[in-house]
């Protein structure tokens, strides 16, 4: 098994722990919800939904038996499974939270909504909007995923007055100036079904047992070359995920930390950082509050995307 500390990429620090440097920039305070409790099962969801549990969701149905191999012997499809059996939650659930991004001197700090609604068989719904700051307050993002059907996402901009339909090569493009691609904020599944997994050497991440995985394209039409994972094996979460271009240079890497247990007493990260190397840009997003109360459905529509 080997031992990983991650060090700094082409001068670019690789981001592991980024818990204790945003808090010193912005003051946050400990995460909450509504109820006084931890952060809910749904707003840890409407976190990793931006980038991981729709890599889970696409190979979740592949193993439809309980798993009970010891962890030498299961394959890289059922350590997924079991990952998003940890990590996602059918029905609906909010959470408002803290994005800041940052490149170079410039850092800006927004403050979203995530409205989020999972009948538990592949239909999602979900809805962002900026709340801070002014510049991009009332700004929404909608997303509709039905299985079988070409998923659905709107931008809605404040200054333009009308929304705009986001598809075609439009949907790998960068989120409001973030890290993320639209793709990634709606947690479309569709976006990994191209993708093959396969288990390589377990190795140690910041003291942690991992299982590594590796997801690599069957299509030409996808967006990365290949997607490395490591999996926490004792509370089968993700520590850290790489994303490699086409030409198979490291792109991006993703890093999930300040993991506490939640009230079920299964462990859940509370802040995750994206960076883009290449780029030289850093996302962080914290969960403030959260809450598991139902949705209602005229949320997800064009009708509530234009209100003001």
């Amino acid at each position: 098994m080997r031992h990983h500390s991650f060090p700094s990429v082409s001068g670019i620090i690789v981001p592991v722990n980024h818990e204790s440097l945003s808090r010193k920039r912005t003051g946050r305070s400990k995460p909450r919800t509504y109820g006084g409790r931890g952060p809910t099962p749904a707003a840890v969801m409407l976190v990793c939904a931006m980038a991981f549990l729709c890599v889970t969701s696409s190979f979740a149905s592949a193993v439809a038996a309980p798993v009970s191999q010891a962890g030498g012997d299961l394959t890289a499809k059922q350590i997924l499974n079991l990952v998003e059996g940890k990590a996602t939650l059918a029905g609906s659930g909010r959470a408002l939270l803290e994005m800041i991004v940052e490149k170079g001197k410039s850092q800006k700090v927004n403050r979203l909504q995530v409205m989020r609604s999972d009948n538990g068989e592949g239909t999602t719904r979900q809805l962002v909007e900026f709340l801070a700051p002014a510049d991009v307050r009332g700004t929404k993002f909608l997303s509709l995923a039905t299985p079988g059907e070409e998923d659905q996402m709107w931008l809605y901009l404040p200054a333009v007055g009308r929304e705009r339909r986001i598809a075609g090569s439009a949907a790998s493009g960068k989120f409001m100036g973030t890290d993320f691609t639209f793709e990634e904020i709606s947690a479309s599944a569709k976006m990994w079904e191209p993708y093959k997994p396969e288990r390589m050497g377990d190795e140690t991440v910041e003291g942690r047992k991992c299982y590594v995985l590796k997801l690599t394209p069957e299509s030409s039409g996808c967006l990365y070359g290949s997607v490395t994972l490591w999996i926490w094996q004792e509370g089968f979460l993700p520590i850290r995920i790489e994303f490699f271009s086409k030409s198979m240079k490291l792109q991006k890497v993703m890093a999930f930390s300040d993991l506490q247990k939640d009230k079920r007493g299964e462990w859940q990260p509370n802040t995750i950082t994206l960076q883009d190397v290449s780029g030289g840009s850093l996302t962080t997003v914290h969960i403030l509050e959260s809450d598991d109360r139902p949705v209602p459905d005229d949320v997800f529509t064009l009708r509530y995307l234009r209100k003001r």
